[in-house]
């Protein structure tokens, strides 16, 4: 069995029907293998209620669809430690998401001030940067190490984890969330401040979720976006630690000769 994971947008383009040619290879996918979601997905749409004032209407259509796609297959972090594959219906969990929204409150200012520094007080430029293989883009120990320090000094890891935690893979991560959630929204962080496509700065708030679609993705088989640069990004960081999940864009999936299988 197979884990895919969708980002919003692609639900989007099934849901309207506007690609027929993913339609079709949605239609290929063996039964054997399922379509997942995560509370990213839900958060999406708290936000289209919470900050864009979406009709209730779509609001329900759109979890509707979702759980048609997806059905009751949730990845949630049922501890700080554990992702899991659950069981849960997409309804479940946007109801938990819209009780706590107001988390989302302190990480969309977090995720303004570090997209707003990575455009006026930039290291590199989208030009250069957005040559590079995803491969190349963090491989230089150096980020690594910057990675480290900041878990270690933040309290994600203890001080006498840091040498190691430069040399962590996603098998020593995938068991602990928290870290591997702070992990990778600090490589993401690198990614922008670098001018790896770089996120204008009135996009926040979609790179906030955009990040959240790249750590639940780590945990599928398949990451399937119609975003080229989050792709990218994603290609970026599994490449960084090693994540064996496979990120691909919307035409590659659809082109694909062979559904996964």
């Amino acid at each position: 069995m197979k884990k895919i994971y969708f980002d919003t947008n692609v639900l989007s383009y099934l849901r309207n029907g506007s690609n027929p040619e993913l339609n079709a290879r949605f239609e290929q996918i063996p039964s054997n293998n399922i379509v997942v979601f995560s509370p990213a997905h839900l958060e999406d749409i708290a936000a289209s209620a919470m900050r864009d004032n979406t009709d209730a209407k779509i609001i329900n259509e759109e979890i509707e669809f979702l759980h048609r796609i997806a059905k009751r297959n949730a990845l949630r972090p049922v501890t700080r430690d554990d992702v899991t594959l659950y069981d849960e219906a997409p309804r479940d969990c946007y109801n938990r998401v819209i009780d706590h929204y107001k988390n989302n409150d302190y990480a969309e200012e977090l995720e303004s001030i570090v997209i707003a520094d990575a455009n006026r007080n930039p290291v590199g430029s989208p030009r250069e940067m957005n040559n590079m293989a995803p491969e190349d883009v963090l491989a230089p120990i150096g980020y690594r190490e910057l990675i480290a320090s900041h878990l270690s000094s933040h309290g994600y890891i203890a001080e006498g984890e840091k040498v190691a935690s430069s040399r962590w893979t996603f098998e020593d991560l995938k068991g602990r969330f928290s870290v591997f959630e702070a992990y990778v929204n600090l490589s993401a962080n690198i990614l922008e401040k670098l001018g790896y496509y770089r996120e204008k700065e009135e996009k926040y708030r979609a790179r906030l979720h955009d990040v959240s679609h790249i750590i639940y993705g780590a945990y599928c088989d398949v990451f399937v976006s119609a975003d080229k640069k989050l792709v990218k990004k994603a290609r970026a960081i599994y490449s960084l630690l090693g994540v064996p999940a496979e990120a691909i864009g919307l035409s590659e999936f659809c082109s694909d000769s062979e559904p996964p299988r």
